[in-house]
């Protein structure tokens, strides 16, 4: 009989530790807005690659450009008990239910990439954005110093494409005022799409009797549709384009001559801070306070805010083939 309670103890204790065991599996929620664009996959592919190092658990969802569809996803994933959430929103508005949702069962949320406007989110990891509008509109003026420019800012949801404006004019104010350049065009776009940047393009052309310098198109989504409209109006190669994303689509324009430039976002480094970020706030842990803070309208949520890097002709070798980004043989 003693041995038999002995046994049993044994099986209570082993069964304790399993659970504890499996308690400690921190489980991610990813949802993103959508996989049709080249980099989105890559995040997916990243992020889980690293909270999988971490000995986490992702559970992935697509959301396919619905936020009320992302919005139910994120629910479903808090009902199914997920730790923490990583959201790309197709909406900066709209996503902020998420947060409220999450909240009310005390799971932390992380924007990854767009920020989440009007909540209460727990924490923001993106690359500088105002820095690639920089980094766009100071190598477009490098090269190009007088002329007519045109800017397709992207996305209206998103408020990464007001970041971008910000930093294109952080560099053209002041060569507009001087009239060395004029910007002729400057809209914002309804999505992130080649169908947006080829009606804006065409709108471009039509304006201005396809007389144009410099497109500064705010991703590489948007510059495909670029090329088309300009290919059509017999100008690709001719106008300067700068983009960004660094697709691997992109790069092979960019050696051909038909496009200029495009940023390069460190995914890998995003990823990472991503996973270590969900896995500190499941379990709770101090995150260390090397991070800023960024306004999203209702406070300043903590943020990694990485830094891009411009790609040209000149630098493919050293930026994304040297990071593993993309294969030589793939581009040339």
């Amino acid at each position: 009989m003693k041995n038999c309670n002995v046994f049993i103890a044994c099986l209570l204790l082993a069964f304790v530790a399993f659970q504890s065991c499996q308690k400690s599996t921190v489980k991610v929620g990813l949802l993103m807005h959508s996989l049709e664009h080249e980099r989105w996959e890559r995040d997916k592919s990243l992020i889980t690659e690293n909270i999988e190092k971490l000995g986490g658990e992702v559970i992935f969802r697509n959301a396919n450009n619905d936020q009320a569809k992302q919005n139910r996803q994120a629910k479903d994933l808090i009902e199914q008990g997920v730790d923490v959430l990583i959201v790309v929103s197709s909406n900066q508005n709209e996503a902020a239910e998420i947060i409220e949702a999450a909240h009310r069962e005390e799971v932390k949320v992380i924007a990854y990439d767009r920020l989440i406007r009007n909540c209460d989110l727990d924490f923001y990891i993106t690359t500088n954005s105002v820095r690639v509008g920089e980094l766009q509109a100071e190598y477009m003026t490098s090269i190009v110093p007088t002329g007519k420019y045109a800017l397709i800012i992207g996305n209206e949801n998103d408020n990464n494409a007001l970041m971008l404006f910000i930093g294109q004019m952080n560099e053209l104010q002041e060569k507009v005022e001087s009239g060395d350049i004029q910007i002729v065009y400057s809209e914002y776009t309804s999505s992130w799409t080649p169908e947006e940047g080829y009606r804006c393009t065409n709108e471009i052309l039509a304006q201005n009797d396809s007389s144009i310098d410099v497109i500064i198109a705010g991703s590489d989504e948007i510059a495909y549709g670029v090329h088309r409209a300009l290919n059509e109006a017999g100008l690709l190669g001719k106008v300067k384009i700068v983009s960004q994303d660094a697709d691997l689509e992109i790069i092979r324009e960019i050696v051909k001559g038909n496009h200029t430039a495009t940023i390069y976002k460190p995914l890998g480094e995003m990823s990472k801070k991503a996973a270590e970020v969900a896995v500190k706030l499941a379990k709770e842990k101090t995150i260390e306070k090397d991070y800023t803070t960024v306004s999203n309208g209702k406070r300043l949520v903590p943020a990694y805010l990485l830094e891009p890097i411009l790609v040209n002709k000149d630098n493919i070798s050293s930026t994304v083939v040297a990071d593993g980004y993309h294969q030589t043989e793939e581009i040339y």
